[in-house]
């Protein structure tokens, strides 16, 4: 698991002052790569060790409470399935111990287009 944490923007606020729905799956991207650098030495190394690029296949989010200008968030990113080339990643946002918001993201670990084997070094255990 990853911990990553965001200071809610004006930018990120729609004109309730709430997290925009949208901006929820940045946070998830941005705590994917922190994870990433913990794992696997971030993304460009990845790439340059294993030739692997990792596209979404699927994402969702389930929004529970809202989140507001100048919330202090923490996102907390695992996987939570690893298949055969495919891997799917839990992040749960949180302010302080309420979860505000849980998503998935699915990528398919691909070369030159093509799916293949998740590396070594992103089969951390769920």
């Amino acid at each position: 698991m990853s911990t990553s944490r965001v200071r809610v923007r004006p930018r990120h606020c729609d004109a309730q002052a709430m997290v925009h729905a949208a901006r929820y799956y940045e946070f998830f991207e941005d705590a994917f790569l922190d994870w990433l650098d913990l794992h696997a030495g971030g993304y460009r190394q990845l790439r340059e060790r294993t030739g692997v690029d990792l596209v979404i296949v699927t994402s969702g989010c389930e929004y529970r409470a809202p989140a507001r200008l100048d919330d202090d968030l923490t996102l907390d990113c695992e996987p939570e399935r690893v298949g055969r080339t495919s891997l799917t990643l839990r992040c749960a946002v949180r302010r302080a111990d309420e979860v505000l918001a849980i998503g998935r993201t699915t990528y398919v670990c691909v070369r030159d287009g093509t799916p293949v084997p998740v590396p070594d070094a992103l089969r951390v255990a769920p």
